[in-house]
């Protein structure tokens, strides 16, 4: 009867034994199988991050150092001169000293002329000053555009189209049917469409901002004989009498 209850108890621990076994590889399996799904996840994170980096880098532009700003720069400038023509030479010659170029000139015989002058950004500040030296400044303005910000979101967006541009050509190759080769051609056009609108802006841009603009225009000054002086100095005298400080 003893030998009976001492087989009995050896089977009951053989099987407790077992079971306690399998619990303790049960979870490691599951441990494994949690760890290979958290590492695909992981995975499909990353590459939908890496999808995402345009935009990212686009953020991370947002801080730019003024030095590799994109600035448009215009100036306009009115000049009065004695001798047009003395004048027009004189601005021609600065323009091309400093490897500018005229983009338009226009005028009115005998009483002004207008040139529309193309100068590199770093020749732009001493291109000014020279011209100034022709003539009595009348009027001088300037605009600078930063357009820094435009810049980055259509490069970032370019880089967008792009790669999906070539997704679409993928899909493309892969049709078989007429109806989906025609919807698939008509986004490929549309994609391109947008592509080339966006390059010709940046063209612009880029060069817009490595060649400034000057409008510099030029009038002839009034030249008084002497009856003209005497009648100007007596103005200036019956003005004193009235404005002492303008």
């Amino acid at each position: 009867m003893k030998k009976i209850i001492r087989m009995a108890l050896t089977q009951s621990a053989c099987i407790l034994f077992v079971a306690s076994a399998g619990i303790m590889m049960t979870g490691c399996a599951s441990n494994s199988g949690h760890g290979e799904m958290s590492q695909s996840r992981q995975g499909f994170a990353m590459e939908a991050s890496s999808l995402q980096s345009p935009q990212m880098s686009n953020d991370s532009n947002a801080h730019v150092e003024d030095s590799s700003r994109k600035l448009i720069k215009r100036s306009w400038l009115t000049l009065g001169v004695q001798d047009l023509a003395k004048a027009e030479t004189q601005a021609k010659a600065i323009v091309v000293q400093q490897s500018g170029y005229i983009s338009n000139t226009n005028g009115s015989e005998g009483k002004s002329f207008n040139l529309s002058i193309r100068v590199p950004q770093d020749q732009y500040a001493m291109t000014l000053a020279e011209l100034r030296k022709v003539g009595d400044v009348i009027s001088d303005n300037e605009n600078v555009q930063d357009v820094t910000t435009e810049f980055i979101d259509n490069k970032a967006r370019l880089a967008n189209l792009y790669k999906l541009r070539d997704r679409i050509q993928l899909l493309l190759n892969r049709a078989d049917r007429i109806e989906d080769i025609l919807k698939i051609e008509r986004e490929l056009n549309r994609t391109q469409s947008e592509i080339d609108r966006l390059e010709g802006r940046m063209k612009y841009l880029n060069g817009q901002v490595d060649y400034a603009t000057i409008e510099l225009t030029a009038e002839k000054q009034k030249t008084y004989g002497p009856l003209g002086y005497f009648f100007m100095g007596i103005w200036w005298g019956v003005e004193k009498l009235f404005i002492w400080d303008q």
